[in-house]
């Protein structure tokens, strides 16, 4: 890390330190290429604030530089308004890992960042850029990072491509949430971008090993039941792909696989339900879940936020908070009414039971009453 101790300098001037810093090392990478090839990280790092302090000379930026240790971004600062992120290759190419979209160890202060990219291999050759200018995507390892592209063409940032700026969305309360918002709207049918719920950190991020879920404790896979239950309301229904959101919502988020996923709501057959001393016969088994768990069911569904129902429900209309459970109850009975044409009168049943008369939303209480059901 590289602290000044000034204020603001003229672009160029800064630039062209830059450059000259550039010149510097390649011309000794070109009379000791094997030594370059050769670098570690730190040395690279020093390699870089040598040349920019010798640039510096009978400049405006002399006496301005110091290298720190610690992980902060970026990995030189300049007269507390200019910032230096130091990256390299071994490979033949351009492209590298960025920093974290978050930006939480940023130093404060700097408000404009170059890289200063070193392709190692033989013969040596290196780069700089205005930081912004060459993210190309965010990618996920413990957290969304930036992608680096040292070659890309003008138009072609993730900023481009998500109708924003890079300092726009840095200064955003919650960068992530406008992140996923992005790659939500472009993910194909049946793809989830798992990192954060709604944009939030959440503590369940991906499990680095995959995992069964015959392997899960009998509590776990109690409640992934009602997770999917309250998140994809389409399982009540009868299409062939009803369990592929959540399949793969499983696998994205938890690192959970199953290739009996079906057998999970469905194993056992169908069952006799009673409600309020009303049997119902011949009830498909994921419906005894439903009552079972309805409690816990409700309180997931209770919790979700306009961004996930949108995603979730495929809604193309607005929604407001204090209608999603509505929205939840009105779905579950629609996709039921296909598997249960005859018995429609079940499900209204067994969720105003659940809900309770204090509790239930509008169009459960006019369903209730469609049906001559009383609490």
């Amino acid at each position: 890390m590289i602290i000044s101790k000034r204020t603001e300098a003229n672009g160029s001037s800064f630039e062209s330190l830059l450059n000259s810093g550039i010149n510097i090392i390649q011309s000794a990478a070109t009379k000791t290429p094997m030594r370059y090839c050769g670098l570690s990280f730190s040395d690279f790092e020093k390699e870089v604030y040598n040349s920019l302090l010798i640039s510096s000379k009978s400049t405006e930026f002399e006496g301005t530089i110091q290298l720190v240790t610690g992980h902060r971004f970026p990995d030189i600062v300049a007269k507390q308004y200019y910032g230096v992120e130091v990256k390299k290759t071994q490979q033949d190419h351009w492209r590298s890992t960025g920093n974290s979209v978050l930006e939480t160890t940023r130093v404060e202060g700097v408000k404009r960042i170059y890289l200063f990219f070193g392709k190692l291999v033989a013969p040596p050759k290196f780069k700089f850029r205005k930081y912004e200018e060459c993210l190309y995507d965010i990618a996920v390892t413990h957290s969304p990072r930036y992608l680096i592209d040292m070659d890309l063409g003008q138009g072609n940032t993730i900023f481009d491509k998500m109708g924003t700026e890079y300092d726009t969305l840095r200064n955003l309360d919650n960068p992530i949430k406008e992140v996923v918002s992005y790659y939500r709207k472009i993910a194909k049918k049946g793809e989830e971008p798992w990192w954060m719920e709604s944009g939030d950190e959440v503590d369940a991020m991906l499990n680095p090993t995959v995992t069964l879920w015959s392997n899960l404790p009998v509590e776990k896979q109690n409640h992934l039941r009602s997770e999917a239950m309250a998140r994809f309301p389409e399982i009540f229904g009868r299409s062939q792909t009803k369990y592929q959101k959540f399949a793969t919502w499983l696998a994205a988020r938890y690192g959970i696989v199953d290739s009996s996923l079906r057998d999970r709501f469905t194993a056992g057959g169908q069952q006799t339900i009673e409600i309020n001393g009303t049997a119902y016969n011949n009830i498909p088994k994921i419906f005894y879940y439903l009552q079972k768990n309805a409690k816990a069911i409700i309180d997931i569904v209770s919790g979700l936020t306009i961004d996930d129902v949108r995603h979730y429900w495929d809604l193309k209309e607005y929604i407001k908070t204090k209608d999603i459970v509505d929205k939840w109850v009105r779905l579950v009975i629609q996709h039921s009414s296909v598997v249960l044409p005859k018995t429609e009168k079940f499900i209204v049943h067994l969720l105003g039971d659940a809900f309770g008369e204090r509790k239930s939303t509008k169009s459960l209480k006019e369903a209730m009453k469609r049906y001559g059901l009383s609490y």
